[in-house]
């Protein structure tokens, strides 16, 4: 995933790009983080980062589903 489709994910979604969610998928689908990782540097819990993640890529992968794309 990319920055750019974070992006418009997150104003499609109605989330906030400044949102702890938000920080956490980005550190995670786009900057390579593992979850502790991320969760560490967010100073939150690793379920937290995993609902932002699992939220971020699921929709991701919904719409990649929809447009037929296999990427």
């Amino acid at each position: 995933m990319t920055l750019e489709q974070l992006t418009l994910l997150v104003k499609f979604l109605r989330g906030d790009m400044n949102g702890l969610a938000v920080k956490a998928a980005k550190l995670v689908l786009i900057d390579g983080l593992s979850q502790a990782d991320a969760a560490r540097q967010l100073g939150t819990r690793t379920n937290t980062v995993n609902n932002g993640v699992k939220r971020y890529s699921k929709a991701n992968e919904e719409i990649k589903k929809v447009y037929g794309i296999n990427n």
